[in-house]
């Protein structure tokens, strides 16, 4: 599997692996606070070179088999990138990854984030191979919680000021899905 050259679709949206062109696109997106406000660890302001820098480092990743993470484009418009999908992190040792993913605000409350995340699971199940795919959130972040519990994952628990954002502590939910609980739905 060439890891630069993948591509996934769903009923609305065409997810690929990145390119350097895309660098643009994401900081455009990434530069919401809104995004950086629901998140664990995108900043804000936003750097623009860190768009490119982060598209070589998902590139890298891909190539290392560490992490997949795809851009999303609507069918419609292939052109519009309206945010990002993927298993963020991948444990070879203990045969996981972790989901993560983000959507332009102006986009929010579509069902965007559920339809890539369950093309995601898939992914990882049957392509990867993978045991058990987990997703972490802001317990603040009702909406993202919301995605993953769609997407077919379970709670797991809450970790109590388990990461510090902007100068406060927030608690983080941890959803999870295993391949014999995926393959039963």
């Amino acid at each position: 599997m060439d890891g630069n050259k993948i591509v996934l679709e769903t009923k609305r949206l065409v997810m690929r692996s990145y390119e350097k062109m895309d660098a643009e696109s994401i900081f455009k997106v990434v530069s919401n606070r809104e995004i950086a406000a629901t998140t664990i660890n995108i900043p804000h302001p936003y750097p623009r070179e860190t768009a490119d820098w982060w598209v070589n480092h998902v590139r890298d990743n891909i190539d290392k088999g560490t992490a997949y993470q795809f851009g999303l484009f609507k069918k419609d418009n292939p052109d519009e990138y309206i945010g990002n999908c993927g298993l963020v992190s991948i444990s070879k040792e203990h045969n996981n990854g972790e989901l993560g993913y983000f959507i332009d605000p102006g986009y929010w409350n579509k069902g965007y984030g559920t339809e890539a995340c369950i093309k995601v699971l898939e992914f990882g199940f049957k392509v990867l191979g993978l045991e058990r795919i987990y997703g972490k959130c802001m317990a603040k972040n009702f909406a993202s919680k919301r995605v993953m519990e769609k997407s077919g994952l379970n709670d797991e628990g809450i970790a109590k000021n388990a990461v510090l954002k902007w100068g406060k502590y927030e608690d983080v939910c941890t959803l999870g899905l295993i391949r014999s609980d995926w393959t039963s739905t």
